[in-house]
């Protein structure tokens, strides 16, 4: 599919979608609870179907409409076939951990932006903890065997924290069900840190505990912990909501309701980056964000690294140069974004100079309107589209079916509050 965009002027509202990265936790702490949970205002894309898929695998009972009901077992069951984690790295992780609790054989793959993928150290941090693994392909990439005894014993172990915060994640899940204690030692400085405040977060919900040291080195993670089967409901999304709250500071007038204002999100900041850029930002019982003058500022995203290909579409529109800086893992996510971002922004005018690890932008720059590649990368295809809202004339962004990975209402958003866009099926069909 693809989708024909029109230079458009934004106004209007919209609904955050539900958080992703919380319905993916809540799935899974649904999983590991005795009883059955209940999760309110779910996300339901490509991703969070691939956790709820591999749960059943496992054993748990799911049923879904406009709520996630989920019983998990008293056992996790080793799956009778690979488990499919198509496109999503959350699941994958979160499973590879999760299989070790299993007795028996668990192969843990993915679609082909997946395979690509790191996960060499969280094999190598479960190797620490006795669990046998094996790749079945090309060393640190999936697929990959866990041959599950049923328990992890619990220990030490050492996990890099400038890579994925998920190997964080996972590892927390599966080492709170350990016979025993054990302490994940953080090697360098832990980017990504909200995320794993939120995995933190949702698991003391859930009734599980931990204790995190004042340095953020060190994770104690009690063995042996039960989950409390509870009601939850997830939040609005500040990673998708980014998408809908720039069309708004580069094109028009946009207010977003569903997000809160005291949030871990840590792509939250989104609001503050633009803000001080100089757009015009309101909160009130629904998130405003106006079109006004904007300027070059210097973003560190070490923590925030999913903003970074909306963050450089609004550098484009800015006045002076924006640097962003503390990127470097975002040659590791989907696509190498850094390099898919920069490529395509330059096609429409944009002036980007590429680093290793980030980007500097000098604005303004006059769009032009252009045939732009997704990259099979739902971020990039979602920027591009805001790009083509603010571009001289038409922009035609392809292969964007990868949308669903992580906000399916995308487009039908955009329309709704303004966007002059087309959704083309592969047929010619439009949508």
């Amino acid at each position: 599919m693809r989708v024909v965009v029109h230079p458009s002027v934004i106004a209007g509202e919209a609904a955050a979608p539900p958080s992703k990265s919380y319905t993916h936790r809540a799935i899974v702490c649904g999983l590991l609870s005795n009883g059955s949970s209940t999760i309110s205002n779910p996300l339901y894309c490509d991703d969070t179907k691939a956790t709820m898929r591999i749960c059943e695998m496992m054993g748990a009972d799911i049923q879904q409409d406009t709520t996630i009901r989920i019983k998990g077992p008293n056992q996790l069951k080793a799956p009778a076939s690979e488990m499919d984690c198509k496109g999503s790295g959350t699941t994958l992780r979160i499973f590879c951990a999760l299989s070790a609790l299993v007795d028996g054989k668990c192969v843990l793959t993915g679609d082909i932006t997946l395979r690509q993928r790191p996960i060499g150290p969280l094999v190598s941090a479960l190797r620490q903890l006795g669990v046998n693994t094996r790749f079945l392909g090309k060393a640190g990439r999936p697929p990959v065997q866990i041959l599950g005894r049923g328990f992890i014993k619990g220990g030490k172990v050492t996990v890099p924290g400038n890579i994925s915060s998920q190997y964080i994640t996972a590892l927390l899940f599966a080492c709170s069900k350990a016979r025993e204690s054990t302490t994940i030692r953080i090697e360098g400085n832990l980017e990504s840190q909200p995320y794993v405040r939120m995995s933190l977060a949702i698991m003391d919900q859930f009734g599980v505990k931990t204790r995190v040291s004042n340095d953020w080195n060190q994770i104690l993670v009690p063995g042996n912990q039960s989950y409390q089967s509870r009601h939850y409901e997830v939040e609005g999304d500040y990673s998708s909501a980014s998408f809908l709250l720039a069309a708004g500071a580069l094109a028009g007038d946009v207010a977003v309701s569903g997000l809160r204002r005291r949030t871990l999100q840590g792509d939250a900041k989104f609001l503050r980056i633009i803000q001080k850029m100089g757009a015009c930002v309101r909160f009130a019982s629904d998130v405003s964000v106006k079109k006004d003058d904007m300027n070059g500022v210097i973003v560190d995203v070490s923590n925030v690294p999913d903003l970074v290909p909306i963050l450089a579409v609004i550098a484009t529109q800015a006045n002076g140069t924006t640097r962003i800086v503390n990127a470097a893992r975002l040659r590791l996510k989907e696509s190498d974004r850094l390099a898919s971002i920069s490529q395509e922004l330059r096609k429409m005018g944009g002036d980007i100079e590429q680093v290793e690890d980030g980007m500097t932008i000098r604005g303004p720059s006059r769009l032009r309107g252009r045939i732009l590649d997704s990259h099979r990368d739902h971020r990039i295809a979602m920027a591009g589209i805001v790009a083509g809202l603010v571009a001289d004339d038409t922009t035609v962004v392809r292969d964007v079916e990868c949308i669903k990975k992580s906000y399916p209402s995308f487009i039908s958003d955009i329309r709704s509050i303004g966007g002059r866009v087309e959704l083309i099926h592969d047929n010619g069909i439009g949508g």
